[in-house]
Parts: structure tokens; C-alpha cells; sequence
């Protein structure tokens, strides 16, 4: 039962019969003094204003009470002989059982009228309910986001504990919630695969009700939504039609979740074959070179016709050990990238400052860049949130990058600024610069511009720093001249951590 709140009580049939005789009571009271016998029309008309009032007020059955109470009073107070219940005049019989009658059909007219006006009122909420749940679920961020909203309007709608979306399987999973559980029991399973199967509303009744809500029979999902009660529904509503379309839109919000998971799938697929149809073309050179390099200086090695001086042996060893090298840089960058594109990363965001991040990096990148001179400058107090491991890793690939491409000698500066909410933080070289026409292709994997001939690389390093920026909630741009290059990375600013 819902229970009642504080002014509730009054719109009760008994207390409605109570209010009408106490009014009766009153009019009476009222009548006796001012009225007489002659004016015995006026006396019916407002006990019949008094009997519709009632009859609109609290239905059917407490207005015909009224209407017999009312009778009666007029027989009894202002109908010759008065305070008996005998008529003399036919024509005052005739006049009671009109107003008996007239009172009767009045108050059944307006109670009518009354349930039909409540009924549209309940109507109305349950579409504006449904109307507002929809909305909610079209709104939400995410489908998991949309499934536990869906959830928490059906506990608030009901006052509910608790609300939950399980599809059928083995084990059963829970899509969407408004709190933890661990799973269903034997017994619920049971209860849940029946209602499924039968396609009805299922109920375990126990110290607290649970009721099991199937998908509708049409859905392309299997499943239920697991109510825990007690369930208290609108006033006036239909509780089971309100429960069917709730799990008509989960089965729907459901369907769409299962859709955007297979799509993720298809996506990562195709990613995945188009990175290896790219690499196939674009890095066989980068595989095959070093290959052909160590083979050939292997076999030489072990050429005992020919008598190779202690150099010569050395040489070919330099040979070996620096396109080894090469090597396991080219195969460690296709790892790398093929982990960040197939989602294998899983960044763990935390609170850096970026003045202690440019120290650590000014010591770390001294073999990155020999001989050249690493500066840094940043305001003290600037807090971002990102994944220091991949943020690090993005940063000295920028400076690895910078000290390749740039003039011999030059020098490398590290800046960080605040501009407006986000932290920018800035690598520039010295000259000479990236050619017009590479800069909207340098994060793109494989890509090597006009000014790489010389180096040696997969065209994977952007390409990383890129995916790890972004993985770390920030962005990565890139602008040149002739005076050299800045990579700007740029994060939300937060507030620095209470000590």
C-alpha cells in the first residue's frame, strides 16, 4: 500500500462521509433558522448544491449517501408535518423522489466525470513519466550511461530499493543498475528464465519482494529487469503496462548497447587490418634492410676465404649490433602502436605538476639528445591530470624527434603556460623547420616527410605520441618555420592536491 501522506487522509470515502454529514449537520442547523416550509424550493436546491459538491468531491457512493441524507433531512426538517417523516401533499412525495432522483443522477454524472478527469490525469503522467524517461536515455553519454539511467527512473517511479538489467546467459550480466549485485541466485534464474519464456510479470515473495519484468517477446534481447520492492506505483496508474514499457526500453537500450559493442569490434577489426595492410607496404623496406644488412655481414664473417683484419671484424660487428638495434626499435614501435590501437593500454590517470615532470625529463633525455642543450621553464603551480607513464613516453619521443630533425647542435626548450583552463606545454627546436605541405600528414603512421631522407625510421614516433596524448585526455598540435619546430600538448588544468 502507498502510504499516506500528511493531508492524504481527507480524500478518503470515510472521511468524506464523515465532512458530508457534518456539512448536512450544518445546513441544517444553518436552514432551521433562516427558512420555513414555504420556501421549501430554495431549502431543495441547496442541499442539491451541497450533494454535487459532495459527489465531485469523493465519488459515486459517498454523493448518493448524501443525495438519501439529504432527502431525508428535507422530508424531516421543512416537508409538512415537519420532524416526522410523513408528507401530506402528494405533490411534496412527487417533489422528494424528483429531488431524490435528480440528486442520485447528478452525483453520478459528476462522479463520472471525476474518475474520467482523474483517469486522463494519471494517463498524462504516465506518458510525461515515459515522455521524460526516453529523453533521459536519448541524453545519456554512453549506453552503459542511458541502461542506469533507464534503471534508476524505474526505482523512482516505483520507490523502489533498487532496479536492475540482467540478460539472459551463462552466467547472467548486468548491464545496467542503481547499485551492486554480485548476481542472481538459483532460485531467481529459475524465476527470471520463466517469466522470460512465458512472457509475464514473475514475483518471488520473501522478507522483501523481488519482481521479475521480461523483455517483450518481439525484443532481440533476452533478459529482465529485477525489481527489489516494496513497489509503490503512481497513484492511478497501471502498474503492469507502466512495468512492460519500461522493459521494452530496456530491451531497446539493451539492443543499442549490444550494437555499439559490435561496432567497437568491427571497428578495432578494420583498424587492425588496414595497420597491416600499411605495414606490409610501408615497413617491409624498414624490416628488410637491416635483415639484409645482418646477413650479409654475417656471411662475410663466416667467409674463410678471404683473411678479415681484427678492424674489418669489427666493423662487421658494428654492422650487426647497430642494425640489430635498428631493428628492435622498428619492431618495439609496431608493438607499440598495434597495443595502442587495439585498446591494449589502459591509461591511470593521476595528478602531475609539470615543473618536477621538466626536471625529471632534463635528466633522462641527456642520452636522447648528446650535445645538446635541453632547457626548461614553467610557472610553478601548474597541476594537470594524465597518465605519467604515457605522458613521458609521448615527451621524449617529441625531444628524440626534435634532436633528429633538427640543426646539429641546437638547442631543445621545454615550456609550460597556463592559457586559460588548459596547461600548454611546448617542445621547440631550432630550424630548420617542417615543410607546408607535411604538416597535416606528421601524426599520421608510416608518414615521413621531405625533410626524413636522411633519417632512418618506421614513421610511427608522431604517430605514438599522438595515441598516447590522447588516451591521456590531452591534444597534440604541431606548428614550424624556417626559425625550427614547436609540439604543443596541451591538458585541462586542475587544482593542485590539498597537502
Amino acid at each position: 500500500m502507498q502510504r499516506e501522506t500528511r493531508f492524504d487522509w481527507w480524500t478518503r470515502p470515510w472521511a468524506g462521509s464523515a465532512i458530508a454529514l457534518a456539512a448536512y449537520a450544518g445546513l441544517t442547523a444553518g436552514l432551521s433558522f433562516i427558512l420555513d416550509s414555504d420556501r421549501i424550493l430554495d431549502v431543495a436546491l441547496l442541499y442539491l448544491l451541497l450533494t454535487l459538491v459532495v459527489a465531485a468531491q469523493w465519488g459515486y457512493w459517498v454523493g448518493a449517501m448524501g443525495a438519501v441524507v439529504a432527502d431525508l433531512l428535507v422530508n424531516f426538517f421543512f416537508v409538512l408535518p415537519v420532524h416526522t417523516f410523513n408528507v401530506q401533499k402528494p405533490a411534496n412525495v412527487i417533489a422528494l423522489l424528483i429531488f431524490l432522483t435528480v440528486s442520485l443522477v447528478g452525483a453520478t454524472m459528476l462522479s463520472r466525470l471525476r474518475r474520467q478527469a482523474t483517469i486522463a490525469t494519471a494517463r498524462e503522467a504516465e506518458t510525461a513519466l515515459l515522455l521524460r524517461l526516453s529523453q533521459e536515455v536519448a541524453s545519456a553519454a554512453s549506453p552503459r550511461d542511458a541502461m542506469d539511467r533507464l534503471c534508476a527512473a524505474v526505482t523512482r517511479s516505483f520507490r523502489a530499493r533498487g532496479c536492475w538489467m540482467v540478460r539472459e546467459g551463462n552466467p547472467w550480466v548486468v548491464h545496467g543498475s542503481t547499485g551492486p549485485l554480485a548476481g542472481l541466485t538459483r532460485d531467481e534464474e529459475a524465476v527470471a528464465r520463466a517469466a522470460i519464456q512465458q512472457g509475464s510479470i514473475a514475483r518471488v515473495r520473501g522478507r522483501d519482494e523481488i519482481v521479475f519484468v521480461p523483455f517483450g517477446k518481439t525484443s532481440p534481447e533476452r533478459g529482465v529487469l529485477r525489481i527489489e520492492g516494496p513497489m509503490r506505483p503512481p497513484p492511478m496508474a497501471r502498474p503492469e503496462l507502466l512495468l512492460r514499457a519500461f522493459a521494452d526500453d530496456a530491451s531497446i537500450a539493451l539492443h543499442r548497447a549490444m550494437l555499439a559493442e559490435e561496432a567497437r569490434t568491427v571497428d578495432t577489426l578494420k583498424r587492425a587490418d588496414e595497420f597491416k595492410s600499411v605495414l606490409i607496404s610501408s615497413v617491409s623496406h624498414d624490416l628488410r634492410t637491416p635483415l639484409t644488412a645482418i646477413k650479409a655481414a654475417v656471411g662475410s664473417l663466416r667467409d674463410t676465404s678471404v683473411d678479415w683484419s681484427k678492424r674489418d671484424s669489427e666493423e662487421f660487428l658494428e654492422t650487426i649490433e647497430g642494425e640489430t638495434d635498428r631493428l628492435t626499435r622498428t619492431v618495439n614501435s609496431l608493438l607499440e602502436m598495434s597495443r595502442l590501437e587495439g585498446g591494449a593500454v589502459r591509461p591511470t590517470l593521476e595528478l602531475l605538476e609539470v615543473e618536477p615532470l621538466f626536471a625529471e625529463l632534463q635528466s633522462a633525455v641527456v642520452q636522447l639528445a648528446p650535445g645538446r642543450t635541453i632547457t626548461a621553464s614553467s610557472g610553478p603551480g601548474l597541476w594537470i591530470r594524465a597518465d605519467y607513464a604515457l605522458l613521458t613516453q609521448a615527451l621524449r619521443n617529441i625531444i628524440e624527434n626534435a634532436a633528429r630533425y633538427s640543426l646539429t647542435g641546437g638547442a631543445i626548450h621545454l615550456s609550460a603556460e597556463q592559457a586559460g583552463a588548459r596547461v600548454n606545454i611546448s617542445i621547440r627546436d631550432e630550424g630548420p623547420g617542417i615543410a607546408a605541405q607535411d604538416l597535416p600528414h606528421i601524426f599520421e603512421k608510416f608518414y615521413r616527410g621531405r625533410g626524413s631522407k636522411g633519417a632512418k625510421g618506421t614513421g610511427l614516433g608522431l604517430a605514438i605520441v599522438k595515441a598516447m596524448v590522447e588516451l591521456s585526455g590531452g591534444t597534440v598540435d604541431v606548428a614550424s618555420s624556417r626559425d625550427g619546430t614547436t609540439f604543443q600538448v596541451a591538458f585541462p588544468r586542475v587544482p593542485a592536491p590539498r597537502r
